[in-house]
């Protein structure tokens, strides 16, 4: 790896290039963050891979921004606004700045503190050996309610998970307790009957691939080898790999902090338990990729770790979607009236999308409405001069274009924003390139949009 000072020069210059061949043309500037940062390829870099979650954010993109002197320095405030697992926060705290987020997901809300908490390796070596010796030995658990369970998990298997969960909630530090959730959710999906390949549980049908593919032999091999035994040995492997990773951490010579401050986006506060809202102008930068217009059901995605871990009862998991931006499900009092978005050739083309599709325009109307609402908490909280960026992509809808960029752009700069640059990154992450229904494509390219306020 690069030196720091060598690594924020560099990125800098680059930086310098972009604001003045933007300013000259204002045409996107084609870029491969893969190519970019080519010291990020490959890597199993401290707690980045802690735990899977879908459409996780290249963390070549937050190293390069936060890895200058120009957007935020040393001890400068990191906000992300959709942080999911912590991609931005880690980033910002391994370059020594303080990391703040904020997620719907209480799932994504743990995977980001644990993946940036400092724990003593030999804690949780200690912690492991006496938490498998209850969890064999244990007589009194219970299971949490878990949706459609006999659905997902062999009834032998959903014993040994339940003494399992049993055992890590009577471990005493919250620090270590988070970590074992972690491993364990990070178990849940993988002794289970759901297919690993598909990010919303969908049960393991090998004859789903192509004979002799490594995906189908992968589904046959998981079915035979789902046991009770396998469900130790997993979250012994599981919880030794996260032990490692948790030790490159501990050894960081970092005295910067990440915390995961709020659960709503519009209205961010000053912590998880607080109402009292973030001081404004407090942020030096913003860094985030807001979830896309029906793209990813998150929650639904999340349900079986949400109930075993009891980070959410199945009474939960509806309310849960219901807040979050992007999402599908409307009832029918909500499909009555269609909003409008405030950006003519948006309200013109989801117009056109009301006569094929009502649902799907109420769909993205509300999805821009809600993006609005984050964004000007967004700029209270973010700091004059300070900078705001964007990683979002375009999608089909009703096989029209949606351009939420421009979209956005037109938002921003109406509240006084000004463009820097803009980039367009193809997508290499499958996690991303994701098909929700019929009338709508993959999305294969994420646009990089820099603001300054």
């Amino acid at each position: 790896m690069k030196l720091e000072d060598e690594v924020q020069l560099e990125h800098d210059a680059i930086i310098r290039q972009y604001i003045t061949s933007y300013a000259q043309d204002k045409i996107p500037i084609e870029v491969q963050f893969r190519s970019l940062v080519p010291e990020l390829n490959k890597i199993d870099r401290f707690t980045h891979l802690i735990h899977p979650y879908p459409a996780k954010l290249l963390a070549h993109i937050p190293y390069f921004f936060i890895n200058n002197k120009t957007f935020s320095k040393e001890g400068s405030c990191v906000l992300d606004p959709f942080c999911g697992t912590g991609t931005v926060l880690l980033e910002a705290i391994l370059a020594n700045r303080n990391a703040y987020g904020s997620d719907i997901n209480p799932l994504a809300r743990l995977i980001s503190q644990v993946k940036t908490t400092k724990i003593k390796p030999q804690v949780l070596e200690s912690e492991l050996k006496m938490l498998i010796s209850r969890a064999q030995h244990c007589l009194a658990f219970k299971k949490p309610e878990v949706i459609n369970i006999d659905y997902w998990f062999d009834p032998s298997i959903q014993i040994v998970l339940a003494k399992l969960i049993t055992e890590i909630e009577k471990i005493e530090d919250n620090a270590v307790r988070n970590f074992f959730t972690i491993c364990y959710s990070n178990l849940v999906r993988k002794v289970s009957f759901a297919d690993p390949n598909i990010s919303v549980p969908v049960k393991i049908n090998p004859s789903r691939y192509e004979q002799g593919s490594k995906r189908r032999l992968h589904a046959e091999k998981l079915l035979k080898t789902l046991s009770t035994e396998m469900v130790i040995e997993k979250f012994i492997s599981i919880t030794n790999e996260n032990i490692k990773r948790m030790g490159s951490l501990y050894l960081l010579n970092r005295h910067t902090t990440a915390s995961i401050i709020s659960h709503n986006s519009k209205k961010i506060t000053q912590s998880i338990i607080s109402q009292e809202l973030l001081q404004n102008e407090s942020i030096d930068l913003i860094l985030t990729s807001p979830p896309y217009a029906g793209a990813q059901k998150y929650i639904r995605a999340s349900s079986l770790n949400l109930n075993w871990t009891q980070l959410a009862k199945i009474s939960d998991l509806k309310d849960l979607d219901a807040m979050t931006v992007g999402r599908e499900n409307f009832t029918k009092n909500m499909l009555k009236n269609l909003p409008s978005t405030g950006i003519p050739n948006a309200d013109i083309l989801i117009q056109e999308i009301l006569k094929i599709n009502p649902t799907r325009a109420h769909l993205v109307a509300t999805y821009l409405i809600e993006l609005f609402e984050i964004l000007n908490e967004c700029l209270r909280v973010l700091k004059n001069d300070g900078y705001l960026v964007l990683v979002i992509g375009n999608n089909m809808v009703c096989n029209r274009e949606f351009h939420t960029q421009d979209y956005l752009c037109q938002y921003l700069e109406a509240q006084g924003a000004k463009v820097l640059f803009k980039l367009i990154d193809s997508i290499k992450s499958y996690g991303l390139m994701t098909k929700r229904n019929k009338t709508a494509n993959r999305i294969s390219q994420e646009w990089i949009l820099v603001f300054k306020k």
